[in-house]
């Protein structure tokens, strides 16, 4: 069985101990990040959950994370059969013009959280080599699902990705990236074979929230029996080739929704074409290993919010009053989304087979992302941006409508003075944190070209993109927070 180093000992770090919040992926992932070795535990035994991790620390490292509050315990025995070695993931964010701000800002915003860096890349970027030294493609909603070569006029992207996968690289997607990852149209990478009812004319679902019943594995370690979570018209599963595991299924529609985009799936449609279909899949074989999310878990208590914002609290407002719609909305999680756990297990399970990669460096693809993006190195750009996205914000109106949501800018302007102040001082130096620079970079560059577009937007998408903007920040400080700990400056 493995031993400590000699570096290090091995201690053991669990959800309960902490709460079940999420600083312990944090500290698991930034640990990872600085070449600790962690183990995955798949059975619950001896005061241990399956879930919780034994990682490997110096002594400074142990009291890094007691300064950041994270609680771990010794662990005198030896690491358990059951455990699974963990490799970094090293992230690739798809992030082009398919799935720009805010599509993929959901993931970059569940992926801080969990205190998982990544590199944003676009199509020109995956076609010249960005996958090069990555172990994880992570695809987030968007228009993949007309395949990235013809959405992003991005010769070789496709075959890039595909290569990847066939290689032992993975990958996840959620909604227009689950649909790439499955097989029946042109340009998708066939890495789970089952074809969606709905393939090009995918529209036909709709939204809503809506939530799913865990099957048991891996990927429902922590969660509760179903989960909820949005959903914006993601692929509706049938018949399933070889080779794929059903990791949840649909279980309930909770809410219609019409933010962002005005179709609100109806339960009839739910009924008839969703209830009990497939909602999370696991595939793997020779076109390489995935999963797949039809509903969206990075988008978390973020995008509920303000679904219910949208349809929910207008409807019982006048029934309840200001005061119980004002505590609903402000005891959304938007930070600490139960469904954000979905995606920590989806990483793991990914990273208990692939290989690590061999030092990782930049590429030809990320460099030329990263001289585009030069021109956005101000420091102070990113709390900046969220100042303008407040400030951007319509004239909401009298009445208690108008007041709620006058109520919510508020609390998004609060936490954003207490953010930036936390920031200021990583921001501040001249290279803060390594390892967590090009998500800050790629953040501030797409937010400022986001910024640029005249759109017309409801007031209810409008405090959504700001309260996103504010919640990327804090996750980033977060991390950057936890990186100081751990090296002990």
């Amino acid at each position: 069985m493995p031993e400590a180093s000699g570096q290090g000992e091995i201690v053991h770090l669990g959800w309960r101990a902490n709460g079940d919040g999420f600083d312990v992926a944090l500290a698991v992932n930034r640990l990872l990040s600085c070449g600790a070795r962690a183990w995955w535990i798949h059975r619950s035994h001896d005061g241990v959950d399956a879930g919780d991790y034994l990682v490997e620390v110096t002594h400074a490292q142990r009291l890094g994370l007691a300064r950041m509050g994270v609680s771990i315990a010794p662990w005198h025995a030896e690491v358990p059969s059951d455990a699974r070695l963990l490799w970094r993931p090293v992230v690739r964010l798809f992030a082009g013009t398919a799935s720009k701000f805010p599509y993929f800002a959901y993931y970059a915003l569940c992926l801080l959280r969990l205190g998982i860096d990544y590199v944003g890349c676009d199509g020109a970027s995956l076609a010249h080599g960005a996958l090069a030294d990555a172990n994880l493609l992570i695809i987030p909603g968007g228009f993949a699902t007309w395949g990235i070569d013809r959405a992003e006029n991005a010769s070789g992207a496709d075959e890039r990705v595909r290569d990847f996968l066939a290689r032992g690289g993975a990958a996840i997607g959620s909604c227009g990236g689950a649909y790439y990852l499955s097989a029946g149209r042109p340009g998708w990478t066939g890495t789970a074979p089952a074809k969606p009812l709905y393939t090009h004319e995918y529209l036909q679902s709709g939204v809503g929230v809506v939530s799913v019943a865990m099957c048991p594995g891996p990927l429902s370690f922590g969660c509760s029996p179903t989960m909820e979570m949005p959903y914006y018209h993601g692929p509706i599963y049938d018949l399933l080739g070889s080779g794929i595991e059903v990791a949840a299924k649909f279980h309930a529609l909770a809410l219609p929704g019409r933010l962002a985009i005005d179709n609100p799936l109806d339960r009839e449609a739910f009924e008839r074409d969703i209830a009990g279909k497939p909602a999370i899949l696991m595939a793997a074989g020779d076109r390489g290993r995935a999963v797949l999310f039809s509903p969206h878990p990075e988008m978390g208590d973020l995008v509920r919010r303000y679904i219910a914002l949208d349809g929910y609290v207008r409807r019982y407002l006048p029934i309840r009053g200001f005061g119980t719609m004002r505590d609903t909305l402000r005891h959304y999680r938007v930070t600490d989304a139960p469904s954000f756990r979905l995606v920590l297990n989806a990483v793991h399970a990914l990273m208990t087979g692939t290989h690590a990669p061999h030092n990782p460096s930049p590429v030809r693809g990320i460099e030329a992302e990263a001289e585009r993006m030069a021109s956005y190195e101000r420091t102070d750009a990113f709390p900046a941006l969220c100042r303008r996205g407040l400030a951007e914000l319509p004239d909401f109106g009298g009445g208690e409508e108008g007041d709620l949501l006058r109520d919510v800018a508020a609390g998004i302007a609060a936490r954003l003075d207490a953010a930036s102040a936390r920031a200021a001082k990583f921001m501040e130096r001249e290279e803060p944190t390594p390892s967590l620079e090009p998500s800050r970079r790629h953040l501030v560059y797409a937010m400022t070209e986001h910024w640029k577009e005249s759109a017309n937007r409801t007031a209810a998408q409008q405090l959504m993109e700001a309260d996103l903007g504010v919640a990327l920040l804090e996750c980033w400080t977060r991390a950057a927070e936890f990186d100081q700990a751990i090296a002990g400056t």
